[in-house]
């Protein structure tokens, strides 16, 4: 009989998900090169919603430096400023590790961009 009365139950929501942002990371980071990984996961789960075992994932991968929040603006605008500081090289070699592309195909990219 439960089966039947669980089509009236209306369905839990979803927990609210949300990215850490840089403000968050660095305040996780903080904590956590203080020796306050539970801290660091709790506050975690505060800002984004995530589950414990994902809250604990990620403070890992900060800890261990392989996650870090998404630079501020687009990969082409980021490149536009660099070619204006006349910093070229710097402006391939960050396309080339954020997209995967060789250094001939980062070059390509800059020189296709329209430096507006």
């Amino acid at each position: 009989m439960a089966g039947f009365f669980d089509r009236f139950r209306s369905p839990e929501p979803e927990p609210v998900r949300a990215e850490l942002t840089r403000e968050g990371y660095e305040e996780v980071l903080g904590l956590l090169r203080t020796d306050n990984k539970i801290l660091a996961i709790k506050r975690i789960r505060e800002l984004t919603g995530m589950g414990l075992l994902e809250a604990k994932n990620l403070s890992e991968a900060i800890e261990a430096g392989r996650w870090a929040p998404a630079p501020d603006g687009s990969l082409a605008d980021r490149v536009r400023e660099l070619v204006a500081e006349d910093r070229v090289a710097d402006a391939v070699r960050m396309v080339a590790q954020e997209t995967g592309m060789t250094e001939d195909e980062a070059s390509r990219f800059i020189g296709s961009l329209d430096q507006g």
